[in-house]
Parts: structure tokens; sequence; C-alpha cells
């Protein structure tokens, strides 16, 4: 132990010494780089504001400071708890607000991060002075302006009213008519209004037309409000907007109306048949004295039409037999008459002899059965005037070499006549090499 300790103590003695020995210089070194520091810091502040001034620059440039204008939407609150009172001025939709920021904050803005909440729950009647100040919450985009700043609305007591409902009929009814008082229903609908637009309001009005009409009219129609010079009133609400309106017809005791009946004579061609007749107008309105008007028969005839061997349509003005005493209403004296005629239609059966095609050369065909029926559709005048060659049936050998083949025959009619059925169906056909017995 005391060798040991011979031989540390001197170690730390001659280390001691040594650090005593460069204590000066040491302190030397920080007083150099104390100066140093001092009459340079100068210059290091000005180093450090150029690179921030750069980075600045170089920001700025990326994403520039500008002012833009963008419409802050208006979100009006508690309308519905005015209850009996309405806004008779509408709030503007949008206002428009300077912001100002990066660029690039610009295209991050969404609707919600510019509003203007606006509460008139708590409105009373009158004329009131409305700030609209916008809300931004997207940040660092900064307000600087808006525009307009305040709003001006006027607040009514709300009304409600029953009113009649009036018809006003427009148009003439057909000749020897006369509109009867019209009958509405429901009657009376309810308005609501502000109290300044209802005072406008003189009546509640429904329009009907009757023109032409030789029947009672029933129609479903609006009902408008309108002012007593007949302008329409807005910003009313009317339920119901819409009744039912009947109004009865009465035609004149010296007036009548009369079907008109088509009188016709002969049958159309063998073949033909009538398949619809037409007058136009069908019915005619005459007047005279009431007793020759009451007289009359429930129609009126026109004269004859002959359709005797008729193969096609009739189309012609025909007069009309008018009874004695009275006279047509109008100037015209003649009847618009259209006779549709039609071929009947029916079936024919032919026989044909079957016509070969594409037999390759060198070689001979053995046809079984040589004749084929064929039963046939269309119009009767059409089958009875078919000739021998208007109906062909086609064997096709294309491609068909020796030995025996079932072939199915084509058959080609006329334009308006279709084969209902080939019998039969299929033919057998024997190709063999020319001049070999099959």
């Amino acid at each position: 132990m005391s060798g040991l300790l011979c031989v540390i103590l001197p170690l730390i003695s001659m280390f001691t010494s040594q650090a005593l020995a460069i204590m000066p210089v040491v302190n030397y070194t920080q007083n150099v780089l104390m100066r140093w520091f001092l009459n340079n810091v100068g210059l290091m502040l000005l180093a450090l504001l150029f690179a921030f001034a750069a980075w600045l620059l170089s920001t700025l440039q990326d994403n520039p400071i500008v002012e833009q204008s963008v419409a802050a939407r208006i979100n009006v609150i508690g309308l519905d708890q005015l209850r009996d009172r309405v806004l008779l001025t509408p709030l503007p939709q949008v206002v428009t607000a300077t912001l100002r920021g990066p660029q690039q904050s610009f295209q991050a803005l969404r609707p919600g991060d510019l509003l203007v909440n606006v509460d008139v729950h708590s409105l009373d009647v009158g004329v009131h002075v409305i700030p609209l100040t916008p809300t931004l919450s997207r940040t660092p985009l900064r307000l600087e302006s808006w525009f307009p700043v305040t709003a001006t609305v006027v607040v009514d007591r709300l009304v409600r009213s029953q009113m009649p409902v009036r018809v006003t009929v427009v148009g003439s009814p057909a000749l020897g008519f006369r509109a009867s008082a019209p009958a509405v229903f429901p009657q009376n609908v309810v308005l609501t209004a502000s109290q300044q637009i209802i005072t406008r309001v003189a009546g509640i009005y429904a329009t009907v037309s009757v023109e032409g009409a030789r029947s009672s009219v029933q129609q479903d129609v609006r009902v408008y409000a309108r002012t007593a010079e007949g302008e329409l009133v807005s910003g009313v609400t009317i339920i119901p907007d819409l009744v039912t309106v009947r109004i009865p017809m009465e035609q004149l005791s010296n007036y009548r109306d009369l079907p008109v009946v088509v009188k016709w004579r002969g049958q159309p061609a063998e073949g033909y048949a009538v398949t619809d007749i037409s007058v136009d107008p069908p019915i005619v309105t005459v007047f005279g004295p009431v007793e020759a008007v009451q007289a009359t028969k429930g129609y009126i005839e026109t004269m004859t039409v002959s359709i005797s061997n008729a193969q096609a349509d009739i189309d012609e003005a025909v007069g009309l037999n008018v009874p004695a005493g009275v006279s047509l209403v109008t100037e015209a004296q003649t009847v618009r008459v259209r006779v549709r005629i039609q071929p009947l239609s029916g079936s024919r059966t032919v026989t044909r002899a079957p016509e070969l095609q594409g037999l390759p050369e060198g070689l001979s065909v053995e046809v079984s059965p040589d004749t084929i029926d064929i039963v046939l559709n269309g119009p009767l005048p059409r089958l009875n005037a078919l000739l021998t060659d208007d109906v062909r049936v086609i064997i096709d050998l294309s491609g068909l070499g020796e030995g025996v083949h079932q072939v199915a025959p084509r058959v080609i009619t006329p334009e308006g006549i279709t084969a209902q059925s080939v019998l039969p169906a299929t033919v057998q056909v024997q190709i063999s090499a020319r001049g070999r017995a099959p």
C-alpha cells in the first residue's frame, strides 16, 4: 500500500505543476476570443439580418401577400321564430369582403370560413338597421373591409284573412249556347301576408275559358290575389291555391245541336269492305222558330254517298238534308265525309314446280317431290289476280356436291303477299355426275 502511494503521489504532483504552467495560456486565448467577438458582433448581426431578408424575399416570391375580394354568405338565424311577423325587405345574399394574406391561404379558404351571421328572431315591427359583420376563421388571412356594412329591413305584422273566390269567365260559348253562373269549390280561401301587402288585395280571382263550349265546363284552376286595378299581388300565400270551377251551359230554345248521320248506298267492289265512316264536323247547329226547332228529329242526314264498286277511300264534301223551317248556323252548307275502303284479307293455295339455281357444271340433279304447295295470305283482290310467274319457288344448290341432300325451298311472292306455309318444308335433292345413273 505504501508502495502504491509512493508511485501515485509523484504523478499527481507532476500534473498539478503542468496545469499551473498552462493556465496563463488558456486565459490569454479566452481574452483574445472575447475581444474578437466584441469587435465583430455588429458584422454577425448584419449577416443574420441579410440572411433573414433573403429568406423573406424568397418566401414572398413563392407565396406573396395579396388582397382579394371574397363573397361572404349571409346566414339568417331566427326566421322560424318570427311567428306573427314577417320580413318585408329581404336581406342581401352575400357581403363582399376584402381579405389580405398569403396567396396560398386563399386557395385553402372554404365557404364556411367566412360568414355573416344575422339574427332576426328578436326584431319587432318597424324599420331596423342591421350590421353585416363578417366572421373570418381562416388564419393567417386578415379581414380588411367589407360592403355593405349594414342592411335596412322592414318587419311587418303577419295577417291571415279569408276571402271568397271570384270567377272571371273569358271567351264565348258556341253559337246558340249561354253560360250560366259559375259554381266554385271551395268558395273561400285563406290568405297569409303582411299587413302592408294584404291591404292591397281587392279580391281572389280564378279565370276560366268557355270558348266554343257546347256543354258544361269544369276545370281545376289556380287562384291569384289582385288589386282593385287588376294587378297581381306578390308575397301572398293562398290556401288552397287550386279551386274547382263548374260553369253550366244552357242552349237557347231556338237553337239545337244535331249529330250528322252519313247516308250511303251500294257496296264496294268484290274483295273490298268499308272499315270506317267519319264526318267533319260531327255535329251541326240549326236555328229557327222554336216550334220548328223542337219538331226536328234528333239527327240530320247527309245527302246520299255512293260507294258502289269502290276500291279506294272516298273523301268528298256532301250537302246536308236540312229539315224544313230551320237553317244551319254556319255559312258552310256541306260536311266532309270520309269512307275508308280496304281490301279483305284471305288465303290461297298455289302449286309451283321449283326452280333450281347454283347447280355445279357437269352434275345432274333429281328433286323429290317435283312440286311444292304454298299457302299465301294477303288482300283477296290481289290473291285472285295472281299469275303463275308471280309466285316462284327457288332451290339453291350452290356448294352442294354429289350425294343426297335436304334443302329448304325459298318462296318469292309479290309485295303485300306473304307465304304462310310451304309444303313440304324441305325437299330431297340427289346430285350425281352427268351421265351416271342416280
